[in-house]
């Protein structure tokens, strides 16, 4: 499902690159960690956490989705361990890490087993990361006229599933939030680019719609070039990440601190 995706994941809401430094400073990182990503994908949270660790391993069930990863990886001069399985099935002996991530890919985690995992293979001092694109609560109009006509077109049977939230996942568990990251920023878009975030949606797909795709790229293409007619606009991002770890630390209770492109919970 998610391999259909590849070629249009660039123009999905980013990772914005200072998140990566910003998560690096608040756990700290020394750069000689033992990384593992599950649900890696293409890598776009493995790599651009290379900088700040040591060493990284990512997982995913799809084989191009690994594929596309170690390509990326190999366009950087990065060296990735690839794994392809389900968490649940994955081994035991793995290893021991001192960060495990999930990028937009918690709420496709949510087992018994692959949470008994992440305590197998956590180091005890380790820290779990859940990391996201935020949606913006900026009331922009062309924002919310897009995801209306996507929606039109969408089959998405497993939207449900995805109102999961960070701390429902590790409900029961001995994992409690310590810590959150949000890193603020914005970039120029196209109109092509929100129609190739379409095309790099799973339940929009070309893969997935067939023939309606291209009356989907029609009825987008009407509806949002209004909206560029005096050329790109901004588009106003943001990128949460979520800390864990075992029950020793909790969320403090005073103040937040303030870093330049980062607010550190």
């Amino acid at each position: 499902m998610w391999s259909e995706t590849i070629g249009y994941r660039q123009y999905r809401k980013p990772y914005l690159p200072q998140f990566f430094a910003a998560v690096a400073e608040a756990i700290p990182l020394a750069g000689q960690e033992n990384l593992l990503d599950l649900g890696c994908g293409t890598g776009e949270v493995a790599l651009g956490f290379a900088p700040y660790v040591g060493r990284l391993t990512g997982m995913d069930l799809e084989g191009p989705m690994l594929a596309e990863a170690a390509r990326k990886a190999g366009a950087i001069g990065c060296d990735i361990r690839l794994i392809q399985s389900r968490v649940e099935d994955a081994p035991a002996q793995l290893g021991h890490f001192d960060l495990i991530t999930m990028g937009r890919a918690h709420w496709y985690l949510h087992t018994s087993e692959s949470l008994r995992q992440l305590d197998r293979w956590l180091k005890p001092e380790g820290r779990i990361l859940v990391c996201r694109p935020l949606q913006n609560p900026d009331g922009a109009e062309w924002r919310e006229v897009f995801m209306a006509t996507r929606a039109q077109w969408a089959r998405d049977e497993l939207r449900q599933l995805r109102q999961l939230n960070e701390d429902q996942f590790f409900a029961g568990t001995p994992f409690v939030p310590f810590k959150r990251v949000i890193v603020h920023g914005e970039q120029q878009l196209q109109l092509e680019h929100l129609i190739f975030r379409a095309l790099g949606t799973p339940s929009t797909t070309r893969a997935r719609l067939g023939a309606d795709a291209e009356r989907m790229i029609a009825a987008l293409q009407a509806a949002m070039a209004p909206y560029f007619l005096n050329g790109p606009i901004t588009e106003h991002l943001s990128t949460l990440g979520v800390l864990y770890s075992r029950a020793a630390s909790t969320l403090p209770e005073d103040g937040v601190a303030m870093a330049e492109s980062a607010t550190v919970e």
